[in-house]
């Protein structure tokens, strides 16, 4: 489940943002590591908008949902919580809303269970009594009064914090644990957050390559599971921004989660290195249960599964029920795709994807460039791989069984699309179709394409990766 979001300029106006206003890191605490070594899935659990389940003293449907998390924590094997935001309607004098989320996510801090939330707009001073804009006042500004929020939710009530985009303010933030045998990184950001913050969190990302980073913001997809373009009317960059800035240039960043609006839904984009991130959208503004979105991470199968349960009815969504494989979860000792090209001996060109993978691979090219870019996958820490052509972003097969030429033509990889990678022990490889058990040729000494059909590696079956 994802939601688009927004970004918004800063409260005060005449400030001046230097390098001198980035905080330097909390100092990083222990990562949690109970059950990472065993490779089993585990759950992260998604808390959305639950603006209208604070608005009155007698309704228990929040503290109802932290509670049923914390007995369910075993069979669950729950590793984190996350809200995306909107947990309160709107302030009060009294505050009574804050203290009320407050003390149902409580519940998880008396469970040691480790939780992160984003900010959504009925979370800041840009929003007033009955759930609407305050009057007079400037929402551009005012989405970044978030002083009340940080009172009931200060930075040391988050022992795992690592990192803070501002000293004292868990507006942005991120924070590491482990489980399923790997590393992740969860990074909440702001409602629409400013390019400044875009720019820090990149840095994040990128400063992390070894983790699985997870994105928390309040808006990011839209009801049609859509990545949004626009800024909210009082923001300073839209989804797409965030998503161009820090999602599509980072393998590692793999889930983003979101609320804000519509019900729920979800997407999946993949990148040119054939990586992929999963969004997931969730928010229901119930106002009779207490949905609770449940992701269930497969690190060994490379699958993620979402499903939504509420604790006090036994409601549940299967509609909105998926699974999404091919995740390429980073895990230690599990090889990184490696973006190459591919020469060939026979005649010393470039394998290339013609005319956009829409014809077979022949190896033509004096030079590399987008459609003689692949990225070569190993599929088992071994020697299988599966090659994915950065031309129309399709794994190559050798297709009818290996009786046709290479194309780049399949959305996902099967046994057409797996290959033994050889070494020749003399700077060259050879590829063996997992289709037929041939090897792959450079037909004619290269003017015919790339075709599986030969039993012995000679001169055309080897190529070289660069």
């Amino acid at each position: 489940m994802r939601l688009v979001g927004i970004a918004v300029t800063l409260l005060v106006a005449s400030v001046t943002l230097s390098t001198s206003f980035f905080a330097p890191p909390v100092p990083a605490s222990t990562k949690a590591t109970t059950g990472a070594a065993d490779g089993r899935q585990f759950t992260i659990a998604i808390i959305p908008d639950t603006q209208n389940e604070v608005t009155r003293e007698s309704d228990d449907r929040f503290s109802d949902r932290t509670s049923w998390l914390r007995d369910n924590r075993s069979s669950l094997n729950l590793k984190y919580v996350l809200h995306t935001g909107d947990m309160m309607n709107w302030d009060t004098p009294d505050h009574a809303q804050y203290a009320k989320g407050s003390a149902a996510m409580a519940v998880l801090d008396d469970a040691s269970i480790p939780w992160a939330g984003a900010i959504g707009n009925h979370d800041t001073g840009a929003t007033c009594t009955g759930g609407s804009a305050c009057p007079g006042k400037s929402a551009r500004v005012t989405v970044r009064d978030t002083w009340t929020y940080n009172a009931y939710f200060p930075v040391s009530r988050f022992p795992g914090i690592e990192g803070l985009f501002e000293p004292g303010k868990v507006d942005n933030a991120w924070s590491t644990f482990s489980a399923g045998g790997a590393d992740w990184l969860v990074l909440t950001l702001e409602l629409w957050p400013r390019p400044q913050v875009v720019d820090w969190a990149a840095q994040v990302v990128k400063d992390h390559p070894d983790d699985n980073v997870i994105v928390v913001t309040h808006s990011y997809l839209n009801q049609d599971a859509i990545i949004d373009g626009s800024n909210g009317g009082y923001g300073a960059t839209s989804p797409q921004y965030l998503y161009s800035k820090v999602v599509a240039p980072n393998p590692n960043v793999k889930l983003v989660f979101s609320g804000h609006v519509g019900i729920a839904g979800s997407r999946v984009d993949t990148r040119a290195d054939s990586t992929r991130v999963a969004s997931f959208l969730g928010t229901f503004h119930s106002n009779t249960t207490n949905p609770t979105q449940l992701i269930t991470i497969d690190p060994a199968a490379d699958t993620v599964s979402t499903r939504f349960y509420a604790p006090a009815n036994g409601q549940t969504w299967p509609q909105y029920e998926t699974t999404v494989t091919d995740m390429q979860w980073i895990r230690p000792g599990v090889p990184r795709p490696r973006t190459v090209g591919i020469r060939a001996i026979a005649n010393d060109q470039i394998v290339t994807a013609e005319l956009a993978g829409a014809y077979p691979l022949i190896a033509n090219r004096p030079a590399i460039g987008p459609w003689e870019t692949f990225t070569l996958r190993r599929l088992d820490g071994g020697n299988d791989v599966a090659l994915f052509s950065a031309a129309n972003q399709q794994f190559v097969c050798a297709d009818g069984s290996g009786s046709l030429p290479l194309i780049a033509n399949r959305p996902s990889v099967g046994p057409w699309e797996t290959f033994d990678l050889i070494d020749n022990g003399d700077g060259t490889v050879s590829f063996r179709s997992h289709a037929n058990g041939l090897f792959v040729t450079a037909e004619s000494a290269g003017r015919d394409p790339l075709v599986a059909n030969r039993t012995a590696v000679g001169p055309w079956e080897k190529f070289v990766l660069s």
